[in-house]
Order: structure tokens, then sequence, then C-alpha cells
């Protein structure tokens, strides 16, 4: 074990440089959504960037965009978590009447960062599994919180908690070449992001069972047929599309966009905050066993031998 230990963390490290340019999908192209957008955000970003995330306050709606820097493939670490959540707040506080959600590039995220954990999961196991399950606590917590209409704009591979957090919104556009996929069991992890009660509920415990035990990975249409996303668009078209309806959204009363929110989402706040609490006491339990360290470590070094 902690020979396997040692030499996937070298691994990792010496390979730092060679994943950095490596591609989520090596025959994904960018998309003309994606280099219009790049655009956008290069216009913006000496006002709204963070670290990890840019954030334009647009006419009536705030659009937040994962753009990573100190991870790939817009994967989540806690420090991605923490600017996503602060951006939602202010959000919540300002004129904002919704949210939209989307990401620079040609994946939408990718999930957690698991690079990032496993260097810190070597150190001290207990502790750290303690600190990523409270930060995906606080960050699901975040999305089952928040009052205003969230729209999400999926522009590619949705991965792990990238998918699971879906449900957790209210309106969900796809890219036609997005597709999602949680392969948990793969990753040596459990369900998170509610995935375990809003799966089911959305799609029937049979396709949900499909997508979280074996990592069944849906397409963008396939997507949408199950529930999962409301509506599909070409990739060229994507970013128009996107926009012309946040637009019309935007001319709703806010009132009566919140209200309307709450009469759907109210009734079930209580059971996702408490299924949240269960999912990342799992997780605690799964990433502090010497057999969940030894999954993630065999996933992560396969990782590196089939790049």
């Amino acid at each position: 074990m902690e020979a396997l230990t040692a030499g996937v963390t070298t691994n990792i490290q010496t390979s730092a440089g060679v994943t950095g340019k490596r591609k989520f999908i090596d025959e994904r192209r960018d998309q003309p959504f994606d280099k219009r957008l790049r655009f956008s955000v290069r216009q913006t970003e000496s006002a709204y960037r963070y670290r990890d995330i840019v954030v334009r306050k647009q006419d009536g709606f705030t659009h937040i965009l994962l753009s990573t820097k100190s991870s790939e493939n817009n994967s989540l670490n806690p420090e991605v978590m923490k600017e996503v959540q602060g951006a939602l707040n202010t959000a919540a506080a300002d004129d904002s009447k919704l949210v939209l959600f989307s990401a620079v590039g040609s994946v939408f995220c990718c999930g957690l960062d698991f690079i990032y954990f496993i260097r810190r999961l070597t150190d001290d196991r207990k502790r750290e599994s303690t600190k990523m399950a409270e930060a995906i606590r606080t960050f699901v917590n975040t999305f089952i919180q928040f009052k205003k209409p969230i729209i999400v704009a999926v522009n590619g591979p949705a991965v792990g908690l990238g998918a699971s957090i879906l449900p957790l919104c209210d309106v969900i556009w796809a890219n036609e070449k997005a597709w999602f996929q949680t392969p948990y069991t793969t990753f040596g992890q459990s369900p998170d992001g509610c995935s375990s009660l809003m799966f089911p509920k959305i799609m029937g415990l049979a396709s949900a069972n499909e997508m979280l035990l074996s990592g069944r990975k849906l397409t963008a249409q396939e997507a949408c047929a199950k529930g999962l996303v409301s509506q599909v668009f070409w990739p060229g078209t994507f970013t128009q599309e996107v926009m012309v309806r946040i637009k019309e959204l935007v001319t709703c009363n806010p009132v009566v966009l919140e209200e309307s929110k709450g009469l759907v989402r109210n009734v079930m706040r209580g059971d996702l905050e408490q299924t949240n609490e269960r999912e990342c006491e799992v997780l605690k339990k799964i990433w502090g066993s010497p057999q969940g360290m030894d999954s993630m470590l065999k996933y992560l070094q396969r990782k590196i031998d089939e790049f």
C-alpha cells in the first residue's frame, strides 16, 4: 500500500507538466461557442476575474463561468468551490433576477479534483477526508438554499459532481456535444451532490442505478429524454439560443421568479439537506479507509498508465 501510494504520488508530481497539457477528450475541438465566450471573458477579465471563475454582472442576471487555473478541466477543489459559493452569495444579495452558470473551454466540469485530493490524503487521510467532505457539503448546500433561479448552460462533458449538481439547479440547457457521467465506483467513491436522491426521482431507479453504479455515459439527447436536461441546442448556435432565453427570463418580475422557484423547491429542501449530509458522511468514511484510499490510488495509476 505504501509503495503504491509513493509510486502514484511520484507519478502525479512528475507528470504534472504533461497532465497540464492533456485534454479531457482528445478528439474534442474547441466549439465556436467556446471561442466567442473566451473573447467576451477577456474583455471583462480585469473587473470580474477571480482565480478559478469569471463573474459577469449582466443586465438583470449574474453570469458565473468556471475557468479554473488551480485544476484541470474545470474540476472542483475547495478553492474553486469557495469562489463559486462567494459568487452565488453575492448574486443572492444583489439585484440579479437569476444566475447563469456555465464554463469556459470545451469541458463543463469533470467533478472533483482527485489529483489535488490524493496529494493531501497521503499526508493525513482522516483529516483531509473530513475537510473535503465538508467542502462538498457546504458547496452543495449553497445550491440547495439558493432562492433565485439557477440556469445552467452545459457546453461539454459534465462528470461526477459536475453532473450531480444539475438537478439542484432549475433549468439545464445542453450543447449537442455535451455528455454526462457519474462513474463513482470507478473513482472508488460513493454518490455526491444529492444524486442518490435526485437521480432516481428524475429518471427512475433503474436508469439512476445504471449511472451511479456502472457509470453509464449519457449523451445530451439521452439526458434530455431522461429529464436531466431541459433542452439541447446545436453547437454552432448554442450561445445565441441560451442568451435569447435568458433575456426573456429577465423580463419577468423577480418576485414572481423567486416565489415560483420556492413553490417547486421548498417542499424538498429538508430532504436534500439531509441527503447531502448523509452522502458526505459516507464519503468521509470511504475516503478515510485504507480500501477507499487504495481504490483512488489505483484509479489514478490507471489514468497515468493509459496516458
